[in-house]
């Protein structure tokens, strides 16, 4: 449960650009600053952030629970 845990807070940038649909070196490019992403691709990384932050909080929900036997 921990590992599971822990590798969904920190994704890796190859994990984000396949899940929001971009490229590998796209989002890079966004990550050193060399290129600026269009409004479509900032609507899907909101969206696949927001999609992260609602697992995590079952996986602390789910944590907490086991954590109480």
């Amino acid at each position: 449960m921990i590992a599971t845990l822990l590798d969904y807070v920190a994704p890796t940038l190859r994990e984000v650009a396949a899940q929001a649909g971009i490229s590998y070196s796209s989002i890079r490019q966004y990550r050193k600053g060399k290129r600026t992403p269009p409004p479509a691709v900032i609507r899907r990384l909101v969206r696949v952030l927001r999609s992260r932050g609602g697992k995590l909080r079952t996986l602390a929900a789910e944590l907490e629970r086991r954590g109480g036997e």
